[in-house]
């Protein structure tokens, strides 16, 4: 074994890399009708509706069901969407007037029934149970009692044309905000006033318009966005790179967190804190038309031409790769020790990130090795670093390298472990290697080598562990050695193991010792395999890439395909599966790449970059989604709900029916799952994934 020394360099500088947090994108090749989203809403029933520059679309997490002209829209383009308590849905449709969905059926609000003008531009829906049906020009109609009136000239609203109104917010006293273009018209106590730009508004023309209803108010202009509060004008976006973005939509969440639609992405504030999203965080395209929050409380982001986003506030799962500025996708180790130093072994090298900068190590300035294979913190704070051509230990700014030279001339170390008593245990593809106090440990690893090879047929190590009593447990691909007070036991095929491939090991907190491998995870108690842990029991996949456990005693199994989150192993086994599509950077996981860090995060290595998973947010949605039946099948052919409740008898031969309904709960519309009975025919409540009942 040769030892050298190296002056650790810093090799290359790059920014701080960005995140990716927004991780659903949809689109017309999923169903919806244009990709134009200028408006969003939810209705009682769940679904959100997307409003379009042509049609609208219904989801339920699912599947889209879409209006157009040639089916009922007066007009493409639908500008904004409510919902009435009685639960009749209003479209503005520009240029076609106010078109209303109730139960399937349409109505039409227009110039030709007392609609002031056709171009509609927003709705809104007053606390003493008016609608105010705004259109092109001051045009303000009011819907009352299922009467038209001209609540413009009622009420007196400024004449010009140019008090276009393109939203509308009403505060808790009952005052009335109206988002122009030509500034904000306030009207309390049947009193008008309006403030522009000599009032200190951004620019006169407004496009949106929200509040917290305790006064403060948040507008969407022309040119960036504004802060009302306590009486003041606030330039929010000054001196940022949306000062001068034309702003569409703009809400406030029920945890208080302003939400901006902009041209040059989404921008977020709460507490005078402002956070961008852009296309660098998974955002679709930059150019925002709308937003929206769901009753689960998840934000979606509308575009102006690549669809929608769903974005999760609470960011369980962000993820970083090339495109966020990580310096390589291929992370196969990561540590992130107690000083918040994040190290990320990769193909081509180290990459250290502390203090928002990156450095990268490799061969070139001192490290043994480019391809980085596992990482470890050793108990004096050294960092060790093993690669496919040896060891490196890094330490305040200097490499120490140790090329672990042998017959073989192998010296891919794949697995450290650092034991109680301060050895350090590299696993090889030619064995164990033992060093103590910076040198190697000849005899002692050539008999430790021997013995396993001699026992398993091979020395080829994987993964070591240590459990609380001192024992070490080394995984080969052909079996595991457990070695404890100077005797060796082996666990293969033959006598317990699912499979001789053991990839990864771990002792949980109770002592138990979980054995990945390509068939499943075994548990082994007591010196027995007491149990296998497979896809027939709910794991995503049989081939395991590695295993970490939390304080909670939630059990992390990384595999070749997704990842599953164990509780309650030992009586009652619960199984949560993770998965790229749950916003994960990938569900191919690398051997033994993941890290659990102090905060309770788990890291993922992947080909394709990292991703940080926060289980202490990601919490279940506990409320069941309301439960609608939503049509009805005689003999597989449509038969009119609405007929049946009015008069619920058949005739003894209409005798196969199906009933179709549906539950919406839209983050996670795919995990669903139902129980029907239909009285006097069904004992029993019946399970089913799917969402009709025959």
């Amino acid at each position: 074994m040769n030892l050298k020394l190296a002056i650790l360099y810093i090799l290359l500088f790059v920014d701080l890399f960005s995140q990716i947090n927004i991780h659903k994108n949809y689109t017309t090749e999923d169903g919806l009708v244009n990709s134009q989203v200028s408006a969003i809403m939810q209705d009682s029933k769940g679904y959100i509706w997307f409003g379009t520059y042509d049609g609208v679309s219904k989801w339920d997490g699912k599947n889209f069901e879409s209006i157009q002209t040639h089916n009922g829209m007066l007009s493409s383009a639908i500008l904004d969407i409510k919902e009435t308590p009685d639960g009749k849905i209003y479209f503005a449709n520009y240029q076609g007037g106010v078109v209303v969905y109730d139960n399937g059926m349409l109505d039409t609000i227009n110039e030709n029934n007392g609609l002031l003008n056709n171009a509609s531009t927003s709705i809104a829906l007053l606390r003493n149970g008016d609608i105010l049906l705004c259109s092109f020009g001051n045009k303000i109609t009011k819907l009352k009692d299922e009467k038209l009136s001209n609540w413009s000239e009622e009420v007196g609203f400024p004449s010009d044309k140019n008090y276009t109104v393109r939203d509308v917010y009403e505060e808790r006293d009952g005052t009335l905000y109206f988002a122009t273009q030509n500034g904000l018209v306030i009207f309390k106590n049947n009193s008008f006033k309006v403030l522009t730009k000599k009032d200190g508004l951004n620019s006169d023309l407004l496009f949106g318009i929200t509040g917290n209803g305790k006064g403060t108010i948040y507008l969407s202009t022309y040119k960036g966005i504004n802060k009302i509060e306590n009486g003041v004008v606030n330039n929010l976006t000054k001196n940022t790179r949306f000062q001068d973005s034309f702003c569409n939509k703009i809400i406030l969440t029920n945890a208080g967190i302003m939400y901006a639609a902009t041209a040059h992405g989404i921008v977020s504030e709460k507490g005078g804190i402002l956070k961008e999203f852009t296309e660098e965080n998974g955002l679709a395209y930059n150019h925002c038309f709308s937003v929206f929050e769901d009753h689960n409380g998840y934000i979606y982001f509308g575009t102006n031409g690549r669809g929608f986003n769903v974005y999760n506030p609470k960011e369980e799962i962000i993820s970083f790769n090339k495109n966020t500025g990580l310096p390589n996708e291929s992370i196969w180790s990561i540590l992130k020790p107690s000083d918040g130093t994040l190290y990320l072994g990769s193909v081509n090298g180290l990459i250290i990130k502390k203090d928002n900068q990156i450095k990268v190590l490799n061969k070139e300035n001192g490290l043994s090795g480019n391809f980085v294979r596992v990482l470890r913190e050793s108990k004096n704070g050294s960092i060790l670093i093993g690669t496919t051509e040896g060891l490196s230990i890094l330490k305040e700014n200097k490499i120490k390298n140790y090329s672990l030279e042998n017959n073989s001339d192998i010296t891919q170390v794949y697995t450290i472990l650092e034991s109680r008593t301060g050895e350090i245990y590299l696993g090889m593809q030619t064995g164990v290697v033992i060093l103590r106090d910076g040198k190697e440990l000849k005899k002692e690893s050539e008999q430790l080598t021997n013995s396993i090879r001699e026992g398993l047929k091979a020395a080829l190590i994987y993964s070591i562990s240590e459990s609380d009593s001192g024992a070490l447990i080394f995984s080969s691909h052909s079996g595991l050695a457990i070695f404890k007070n100077g005797n060796f036991k082996f666990f293969t095929s033959k006598n317990g193991l699912v499979d001789n491939s053991a990839n990864t090991t771990h002792v949980s907190s109770d002592g138990s010792i979980f054995v990945g491998t390509l068939k499943g995870v075994n548990i082994i108690r007591n010196g027995i395999v007491v149990d296998t842990i497979d896809v027939t029991k709910g794991l995503s996949n049989n081939s395991i890439a590695d295993i970490e456990e939390d304080s909670k005693g939630r059990i992390y199994i990384a595999t070749y395909h997704g990842l599953n989150v164990l509780t309650g192993y030992k009586n009652s086994l619960k199984i949560t599966q993770i998965f790229k599509k749950d916003g994960l950077i990938g569900d191919d996981f690398t051997h033994e790449g993941t890290f659990l860090d102090e905060e309770g995060n788990l890291w993922l290595g992947t080909l394709n970059g990292i991703s940080r998973y926060n289980p202490n947010v990601d919490l279940p949605i506990t409320t069941p989604p309301r439960i609608s039946i939503t049509g009805l099948q005689l003999f597989n052919k449509e038969f009119s709900l609405t007929k049946l409740i009015k008069n619920p008898q058949l005739s003894h031969d209409q005798n196969f029916l199906n009933f179709i309904y549906t539950g919406i709960n839209l983050s996670a519309p795919e995990k669903i799952k139902y129980a029907y009975r239909l009285i006097g025919v069904d004992k029993n409540w019946v399970g089913t994934s799917n969402n009709f009942a025959p």
